[in-house]
């Protein structure tokens, strides 16, 4: 990012001619609900114009955050505010809420947000930004999403302490390079490229700053540096209108070789920012353009290209495309495979099985569809598995149902009779002190592991038996089974807390037989800094994404929805209500309609007399649609009730109807 009146800046600033790119400028993210779309060529963002990308790679997704550019015909740069978006191939992004505004800072006055760089160090996440004559600031979230807090309340660096400098602008652009061993060293400039080592605290500067600037790159500003093969490579913008040059060097500190110039004036715009990360197999170099129809040195936008090597390392040739970052291969051709197993899957599908308690009895019931619209309880609605044969409180409760990716089916329900007392189970109301432990206080889950879905295997896990803090545990509710793809592990999530505090979705790896755990429990999602309960969690993978509907009891119980692009998160929460009325709603729980792109989200109206479900559809996980309760909308059922916290699959026709002739005793 440079400044309107750098003496670099004498040759005129009068536009080139606009780089046509296909496609019309989309809506800006409307009501910061997540906006999604496929990038399938340069640039890769269309719907705004950004700058100044810092790119970061965690685990199976790539965070990239920018500044964000006003619209076109302006005449400097007007930032607010840095942007963040996240993809997990490349093709299909995600734009998140803004993590953070540069008025976060109180000591800056120049309210211009230019470049920054996002690094994670020990859970935690931090923000270098520039401000222009201002500094360089630090801010720091507890998420990659934010959102991010000054974490020092002043400049962690001034233009005083860039030596050999006198220009208000030389302390912006800073970037961040972490080594193996956990070190870091933060890089800034214009004019001059600087280093300074980072305390382990990441918010102070360990000894001296250095000017590590190349002899002979006429280096202007935006360094970024990354390793290959052993070398550090010091990437920047220099010359006026601005191309990519790099160095290299055996150490993070310098002193760099200079190497030359790897990419040429990037169309329409006089500056170009780099930022280079190693993703999926690829090197990927990502900087700004002004190639949108409205764009500008000024209204600039990002783009994305593969970078490459030499077999001496030296970097390639790499100037910015329409084509941009060619077609992942190896990473579709594995989510095709994936595609095509789940829609053969789907093809072999033709009827639905659904489980749900009931309080009369604490047992496991289940019904039929074969259109996904009119259910049927089997056994005439009478437990096929009785609680208090299975469970060590005599009860079960939140039955959810899980195929497998080999066709197994797994049970998890939770430990638990709410009527104990009154049915002669126990003496008191809970089965520990009900102050200290709160409502239900139960400390265990019942798992059943079934090929046929007729005979099933049990176990009973008392998370008491962890130790720990586990020993006080005081609730664990409402679990549920998924697979976790890129491990290819079961995945059992559940509802959680300790004594009487704040309840938490928690979640552990296990077995292929489903009798025991292989991970120590770790904390899946809470509420925002812990403020309330979030419980009942569900978990639908689509397309790269994983969509966790959950209760928020922020404001009475209500349905809330968050995504993530890995199963263990973080996931992002989106701050609308997804169950129509907003109030007295639990249990959510998303189930596919065969055959069709649409996605139901069931759930309990847990105020209502008799107890119900309620129902919303959707074909994208933004927009829903509610479609009533059972019996006053296009769901119906037959033959029960009075059903609870219930949960849907797919099962074959043959399935169905043998279910059907064993539990109803049919010829």
């Amino acid at each position: 990012m440079k400044n309107d009146v750098t003496p670099m800046r004498r040759t005129s600033l009068a536009m080139a001619l606009c780089l046509m790119i296909a496609g019309a400028m989309a809506q800006i993210v409307p009501n910061g609900k997540p906006y999604r779309w496929n990038a399938t060529q340069n640039p890769i963002i269309t719907h705004k114009h950004t700058a100044d990308p810092a790119a970061m790679v965690k685990g199976d997704t790539l965070y990239l955050y920018t500044g964000v550019d006003f619209a076109g015909n302006q005449s400097g740069y007007k930032m607010h505010e840095w942007a963040l978006f996240t993809t997990t191939d490349m093709r299909t992004w995600t734009e998140h809420p803004s993590p953070l505004h540069v008025d976060e800072f109180k000591w800056q006055d120049s309210h211009a947000a230019y470049a920054g760089h996002v690094v994670e160090k020990d859970g935690k996440y931090y923000f270098y930004v520039s401000t222009n004559w201002c500094g360089i600031g630090v801010a720091v979230a507890d998420s990659p999403y934010g959102p991010f807090k000054d974490a020092l309340g002043k400049q962690l660096l001034t233009t005083a302490q860039c030596p050999g400098t006198t220009h208000s602008w030389a302390c912006i652009d800073p970037a961040v390079y972490q080594d193996e061993n956990g070190e870091a060293w933060l890089y800034w400039g214009n004019g001059k490229c600087y280093v300074a080592k980072l305390k382990p605290n990441m918010t102070e500067i360990d000894g001296e700053v250095k000017d590590i600037t190349p002899a002979g790159s006429n280096f202007t500003e935006a360094p970024w540096v990354h390793k290959h093969n052993g070398k550090y490579y010091l990437t920047f913008a220099q010359n006026w209108p601005e191309k990519l040059g790099y160095a290299v060097s055996d150490s993070p500190e310098g002193p760099f070789e200079y190497k030359g110039i790897f990419s040429e004036v990037a169309g329409n715009s006089n500056t170009t920012h780099p930022a280079i990360v190693e993703f999926k197999g690829k090197t990927i170099l990502f900087t700004h353009n002004g190639g949108l129809h409205t764009g500008t040195s000024y209204s600039r936008s990002v783009c994305a290209q593969e970078l490459k090597y030499d077999k001496k390392g030296n970097i390639l040739k790499c100037d910015i495309t329409t084509d941009g970052v060619p077609y992942l291969k190896e990473y579709y051709d594995r989510k095709d495979k994936e595609e095509k197993a789940t829609r053969k899957t789907e093809q072999k599908m033709g009827a639905y099985l659904m489980v749900y308690h009931k309080d009369a009895d604490h047992g496991l019931h289940m019904a039929i569809s074969y259109d996904g619209l009119e259910f049927i309880a089997l056994n005439d609605d009478k437990p096929l598995i009785a609680g208090d044969t299975i469970a060590e409180q005599k009860g079960i409760r939140d039955p959810h149902i899980f195929r497998g990716p080999d066709g197994t089916f797994y049970l998890a329900m939770t430990d638990l009779h709410v009527f104990g007392m009154q049915k002669g189970y126990r003496t008191t109301q809970w089965e520990r002190d009900g102050k200290k432990y709160d409502w239900g206080n139960n400390r265990g889950l019942v798992l059943m592991r079934s090929t046929d879905l007729k005979h099933w295997t049990r176990t009973n896990l008392d998370f008491q038996k962890l130790g720990g803090e586990w020993s006080e545990v005081g609730c664990v509710w409402a679990p549920e089974t998924c697979y976790d793809k890129e491990k290819g592990k079961l995945f059992l999530h559940f509802t959680t807390r300790f004594g009487n505090g704040r309840n938490r979705i928690y979640y552990v790896y296990m077995n292929d037989e489903f009798t025991q755990m292989e991970s120590e429990p770790q904390l899946l999602f809470e509420a925002p800094e812990g403020k309330y309960n979030v419980i009942d969690s569900d978990i639908m993978y689509h397309d790269g994404t994983y969509h966790l509907h959950y209760v928020s009891h922020e404001r009475g119980a209500t349905i809330k929805h968050a995504t993530s692009a890995s199963i263990t998160g973080p996931y992002m929460m989106d701050d609308h209500y997804y169950d129509g009325v907003r109030e007295s709603h639990e249990a959510p729980n998303c189930w596919k309609r065969i055959g069709e792109d649409t996605w139901v989200v069931m759930h309990d109206n847990f105020r209502i007399n008799p107890h119900n479900f309620g129902f919303t559809e959707t074909k994208d996980f933004i927009h829903y649609t509610p479609i009533g309760n059972f019996g006053d909308g296009k769901m119906t059922r037959t033959n029960f009730s009075e059903q609870k916290h219930g949960a849907v699959i797919h099962i074959t026709t043959k399935e169905a109807r043998m279910l059907e002739k064993y539990w109803n005793k049919e010829e």
